[in-house]
């Protein structure tokens, strides 16, 4: 996931003294996570509000005048703004009293839902005609979920802002009524081979979650996961900014070694994990390590997307290009090696500011490699299934840098 929670979502920014860069000191601004105060109580159902909640006041001086051949008029009683409802709401009294603002399709699809904490009433909803209903009504031509801000998803999450989008789909920043807390929420698309690749996913964040009960080994954690219009939906904890949007915050000056150093350190945790599991988490760059708070500030790892058991690598081709391994470009097989190859770009990203090895494609990008670090051994070369893409057929394996 190339823009999973990215964006800084609404939170206080605090400046920390604590972040130095090389040349010389500068103040870095920390973004912290703060939902206190964002949210409204989710005791009361207030959707239906639709008129302004005046105060009762003096009628209106048009209410005193009368004529003088008749009674005065009794003043006009101010009338009183509709009744809350306590929620969850049944699909009986949704009906009862929401009829006319939900959608046909919503009136129907409400029935398979017990409790519902949210309608998205204020949204400009997909009016859909019943012979239109399907499976893919509410999909574009890609097999994304057509959102709509304001709306809910699943009775319960309201969408407030998209935050990323990738070939899974998309995330949008929403409020969970029934917490009453801000989430980060995954829409995978409706696509077989997308939705076979998020099943694989849940089954690595749930052994995540099991073995980070303690919440010390600095990784994303799954809150939820449902069904919802055929979209498999998963929700996470909301975090902040991640490492890329950091450095170009300060300027892509690059941050002291001790930052560097509390960074990796944060990381190698995560990693240690994923070993211990045997998982490789496949796309690990700076845009996947993400600010939050845990007394000071920390990182967590994001985007189990990509991610596969070490006995069950599912795909040849991953790894974002500037922190590919040499293994995976030349059609290696490959293990949890590859992350930390990952890691160490991503370390020296973040002390000079700019990629370790910036390939504009992976003919350059082994190019680049192979200018810091020498040719791969001889044997390394024979046995890569690509070794032609980037050799040629020449036994003494010139170096082609033809397409």
């Amino acid at each position: 996931m190339t823009q999973f929670m990215h964006k800084n979502t609404n939170t206080d920014v605090t400046s920390l003294p604590l972040v130095e860069t090389k040349e010389k000191k500068t103040m870095v601004n920390f973004p912290r996570l703060s939902n206190r105060g964002l949210l409204k109580s989710s005791l009361l159902y207030q959707e239906n509000q639709t008129y302004s909640q005046l105060s009762a006041s003096e009628p209106k001086a048009s209410d005193k005048l009368f004529h003088s051949d008749v009674k005065p008029q009794e003043p006009k009683p101010v009338e009183k703004p509709p009744r809350k409802h306590k929620v969850p709401l049944t699909a009986a009294e949704a009906l009862k009293f929401f009829k006319s603002q939900l959608s046909p399709y919503e009136q129907s699809e409400i029935l398979g839902y017990s409790e519902l904490w949210f309608l998205g009433l204020d949204a400009q909803k997909l009016k859909l005609p019943p012979e239109t209903f399907s499976k893919t009504c509410f999909d574009d031509e890609h097999g994304s979920y057509m959102k709509v801000l304001r709306d809910h998803i699943g009775y319960r999450y309201e969408v407030l802002e998209m935050i990323g989008k990738g070939s899974f789909g998309q995330v949008a920043k929403c409020l969970d009524h029934k917490n009453n807390e801000l989430v980060a929420l995954k829409i995978i698309r409706n696509k077989k081979r997308f939705h076979h690749q998020a099943l694989t996913e849940l089954t690595i964040l749930e052994a995540l979650r099991r073995k980070d009960n303690d919440n010390a080994c600095n990784v994303v954690h799954m809150k939820d996961f449902f069904y919802f219009r055929n979209h498999l939906c998963i929700t996470f904890e909301l975090l902040g900014i991640n490492l890329y949007e950091l450095m170009k915050n300060n300027s892509f000056q690059g941050f002291s070694l001790s930052i560097v150093r509390r960074f990796t350190l944060a990381v190698l945790k995560c990693l240690q994990m994923l070993y211990v599991e045997k998982i490789i988490h496949c796309d690990l760059k700076p845009e996947n390590i993400v600010l939050y708070q845990k007394g000071q500030v920390s990182v967590k790892v994001i985007d189990f997307g990509s991610s596969c058991y070490e006995h069950h690598r599912a795909y040849t081709y991953i790894q974002s290009r500037f922190y590919r391994s040499p293994e995976v470009i030349l059609g290696h097989p490959y293990n949890m090696a590859i992350d930390m190859w990952s890691l160490g770009c991503i370390m020296a990203e973040l002390y000079t500011g700019y990629p370790l090895f910036a390939g504009e494609n992976e003919v350059e990008q082994l190019a680049c490699i192979m200018e810091v670090l020498g040719l791969p051994p001889a044997r390394f070369i024979q046995t890569a299934s690509r070794r032609q893409t980037f050799f040629g057929k020449s036994p003494g394996f010139s170096f082609s840098l033809g397409n």
